[in-house]
């Protein structure tokens, strides 16, 4: 589809504003799940809800995303629909800023981040997130502003034996998934306190992750025999059904 030139419109609802989602309304058939929304300057993905109050020709953002996209009530941007290539940009992990919203909101309670990544990909999955992207996220009935830091994409060639060194490739626009892992880290002037294992970053490494080596387990010999079964075993835990399928008895 040819992008559309929409108006920016600001964010219908305060539930709609929790979503990190784009609105528009229900009668815009030609758009898809995700979209890029361009300004004059540059370009930003964003995943879509539909709502009836918001104008056809309209297309609204939340406050936190109008000031991360550097978005204006009544500007004119060209959206059109934006499609994943879900082999390189389905996100491994992310690293994830917290801080509370508000001063008043600030409190000395604990926060599970175990807890807290559970709820956010619950409450995220299947959107599309970029580095620097800025939202908001409610969490034990309190609001937390959130800026991505940092995304690895999951690479199905490490489950073919393509990628030795197991390295997961760096991306600035990902979409998150159930097997997604997320890494809270408090800013550098934030208050809060967390705990559990999804504050650091050794939570990242997993007995199910895609480039387990039993060679360096000290198991040597082994090591291919048991890699090739446990890539049979779990291929289609942390991959995409799609992905699976499409790589076939070579992925296998």
């Amino acid at each position: 589809m040819a992008a559309r030139t929409m108006q920016v419109a600001r964010c219908p609802t305060d539930e709609l504003s929790l979503t990190n989602c784009a609105v528009i309304n229900e009668k815009e058939p030609q758009f898809e799940q995700h979209v890029t929304v361009r300004n004059s300057t540059h370009k930003y993905v964003f995943t879509l809800k539909t709502h009836p109050s918001v104008n056809c020709g309209t297309i609204a953002f939340s406050l936190p995303q109008r000031k991360w996209a550097g978005l204006s009530i009544g500007q004119e941007v060209e959206v059109s629909n934006y499609t994943f290539d879900k082999s390189k940009q389905c996100v491994s992990s992310m690293t994830v800023e917290i801080d509370f919203l508000q001063k008043k909101s600030i409190d000395s309670n604990p926060y599970d981040s175990d807890k807290m990544a559970s709820e956010f990909i619950q409450h995220f999955n299947n959107q599309a997130f970029s580095v620097d992207q800025q939202l908001v996220f409610s969490f034990c009935d309190k609001l937390f502003g959130l800026t991505m830091k940092d995304m690895e994409a999951m690479d199905p060639s490490i489950l073919s034996g393509q990628n030795a060194s197991g390295k997961k490739p760096k991306i600035n626009i990902g979409l998150l998934l159930p097997n997604s892992q997320v890494i809270f880290e408090k800013s550098e002037t934030s208050s809060m306190t967390l705990i559990g294992k999804a504050k650091t970053r050794e939570s990242r490494q997993s007995i199910i992750s895609p480039d387990w080596n039993f060679e360096r387990m000290g198991i040597g010999g082994l090591d291919k025999e048991f890699s090739d079964i446990f890539r049979r075993a779990f291929a289609s835990r942390v991959f995409p059904p799609d992905i699976v399928e499409q790589m076939g008895e070579e992925f296998l």
